[in-house]
């Protein structure tokens, strides 16, 4: 008998159809003065361009320094093993040696300048698959986020919307996260509706205006053209950030990640490190 991809939990709605939500007062005014920050698209070169297939995995690598991080080669391991073709962009110094190594483990591979965050990087290879790959279903993921920790096919095949997110909340307004999503049959036509939040032309090079711009932005504009919704989400009745508030739980329920952050920036501040530390044990994460 097939099993369920995901499952609820207390606090937390299982494959949630996105509905929209006013944002506060103090959001709106904040997003009036991130607009000023507002600069031209990085620098971005092909170095191996992909082909029309009929999904492809994109995962974006940000390594300021040239180096593949031990969870880098961990995520790229897992997802040679997907039966979906990888591109893979990197933000990295130009011509580093770092990118004849991921030559080796991905079917597609572009380099960008690194400024720009993820946004911008995102924005070059979905741009590049709806001109060369149209049609095809695309996950999207970044380095922010270590795993996959089962395999990432599934939820492409079963993504109930056009624009599926893997998790959600309603913060800033009613959003689906961007560390990871699925966008089912990729065109002009939809890069064209998300161009407000998503463009080459354009970049902000601070998390504020991205997250405030960009991140929070994208399912309330992708909505008026498309259906759009995320497989976990959260009203913040009892979590406001489920990656953070609720990590064990939410791999118990079939999320596929684990936020890099909770051994980073908020170790400890969100989850005991020791009992964080054991669960990467228990997913054999290095």
């Amino acid at each position: 008998m097939r099993t369920e991809l995901i499952r609820s939990f207390p606090g937390v709605h299982a494959k949630w159809a996105y509905t929209s939500s006013q944002p506060r007062w103090d959001i709106v005014l904040s997003r009036w003065r991130a607009r000023l920050s507002r600069g031209p698209g990085p620098a971005w070169k092909v170095l191996m361009r992909a082909a029309s297939c009929k999904r492809w995995l994109v995962y974006f690598i940000y390594a300021s320094d040239g180096t593949l991080t031990a969870s880098h080669r961990f995520t790229l391991e897992r997802l040679s093993r997907e039966d979906v073709p990888l591109l893979v962009i990197c933000a990295c110094p130009e011509a580093h040696p770092v990118l004849d190594e991921l030559k080796t483990r991905c079917r597609a591979l572009y380099w960008k300048a690194i400024d720009g965050w993820d946004f911008s990087a995102y924005a070059v290879a979905l741009s590049e698959l709806a001109r060369v790959s149209p049609g095809a279903d695309v996950l999207v993921m970044n380095d922010s986020v270590l795993g996959p920790f089962k395999p990432l096919a599934p939820f492409m095949e079963e993504a109930p919307w056009r624009l599926t997110g893997f998790t959600g909340n309603a913060r800033e307004q009613n959003h689906v996260q961007s560390y990871a999503f699925v966008i089912k049959s990729i065109d002009a036509h939809l890069m064209e509706a998300l161009n407000p939040v998503l463009s080459t032309d354009w970049a902000y090079n601070a998390a504020e205006p991205v997250i405030l711009l960009q991140e929070t932005r994208m399912a309330c504009v992708a909505h008026r053209h498309m259906s759009v919704g995320s497989y976990f989400f959260t009203n913040g009745s009892r979590y406001d950030d489920l990656c953070l508030q609720c990590p064990e739980q939410l791999l118990g329920a079939g999320f596929p990640f684990l936020k890099r952050s909770l051994f980073g920036k908020f170790s400890g501040v969100f989850q005991n490190p020791e009992a964080m530390q054991g669960l990467l044990r228990q997913v054999g994460h290095p």
